[in-house]
């Protein structure tokens, strides 16, 4: 219930949660997930009630994308300078530390298209899972992330 409160709205409200194990997305009984089969995706209460595997993880589409900006934070945490400037045209975005601990996920709305690698991060929305750790780097919603594709 804790990170329930922290995670914006806009995803514990879908049914589009798997948990993961060693990057691979499982059920929340620990069956194979696909990030293209919603009948191996669960509600959010389901995921995060399970213990199995390392984490919970959220399937994106019906107009969620995901920004990754992999290791763009030093030791103490602060953003490199690519970093700084996309967190500064997502303001309000709600944005988690990634598992590594180095990396971020900034989390938004997209319509479902092919996902891109840019120099620097990758963006998608559609035929993925993201890991969720609820390792809040910036509170806030879902925003905008069409102009990043």
């Amino acid at each position: 219930a804790h990170r329930a409160r922290r995670l914006p709205r806009e995803l514990t409200e879908r049914a589009r949660w798997v948990r993961h194990e060693v990057k691979r997305p499982i059920t929340p009984d620990g069956r194979p997930a696909s990030s293209t089969n919603p009948r191996t995706w669960s509600t959010y209460r389901e995921a995060a009630r399970s213990k199995v595997g390392d984490g919970l993880g959220f399937v994106l589409g019906d107009g969620v994308a995901c920004l990754d900006i992999d290791r763009c934070l030093d030791e103490r945490g602060r953003p490199d300078a690519r970093a700084r400037e996309i967190l500064a045209r997502v303001p309000d975005a709600y944005v988690e530390i990634s598992p590594s601990g180095r990396g971020l996920h900034i989390w938004g709305t997209a319509p479902e298209q092919p996902g891109r690698r840019h120099r620097g991060y990758e963006v998608y929305s559609v035929g993925r899972y993201v890991t969720v750790t609820g390792d809040v780097y910036q509170p806030g919603r879902l925003v905008d992330l069409s102009v990043f594709f």
